[in-house]
């Protein structure tokens, strides 16, 4: 029996507007989908340069009372100049390379008095102890990737005469 007038075509038209509802719904969920692949990579990014320049502040630390102290009383922009590398460097094995931390050291204060801990009383270690307080600076940066910057301050007890 072949169809009346008023109900001719209502099929095509009910099932074109539920495909272009679908094919919204995938739209919106691909760009959902992407733009959280998208954040997920700078955030991993995001982590990954703040520990390369963290590594760049304990690498610094890590030369202290070495023949490459850093913490000699003078400003040190290249602490691991004189190391190897490929072999010595204790940044080697960043994923980004050693070229991509710049660590500095810079002496902020001389022969100061030692703090002393809260809540301490009595006693004196001046003129026994004096203080070196530096500022180490790390920087993490490439191209086209997150950067970071961590500073961390430093003080060296000097035992003695500290001039």
């Amino acid at each position: 029996m072949p169809l009346q007038g008023p109900q001719r075509g209502v099929a095509l038209a009910v099932s074109l507007l539920f495909l272009l509802v679908v094919t919204i719904v995938s739209i919106t969920a691909v760009t959902n989908s992407s733009m959280g692949l998208r954040m997920a990579g700078n955030l991993q990014d995001n982590y990954q340069s703040f520990q390369a320049a963290e590594a760049g502040i304990y690498g610094a630390l890590a030369l202290a009372g070495t023949a490459q102290d850093p913490f000699l009383r003078v400003d040190n922009d290249t602490p691991f100049a004189s190391l190897n590398a490929t072999t010595e460097h204790p940044l080697r094995s960043l994923p980004d390379g050693v070229g991509s931390v710049d660590v500095r050291v810079a002496v902020v204060a001389v022969a100061r008095e030692c703090p002393r801990p809260p809540g301490e009383t009595g006693g004196s270690s001046v003129g026994v102890f004096d203080c070196d307080f530096y500022r180490v600076t790390s920087e993490h940066d490439v191209a086209g990737k997150a950067r970071s910057r961590v500073e961390l301050g430093v003080v060296k007890t000097v035992v003695g005469e500290a001039g």
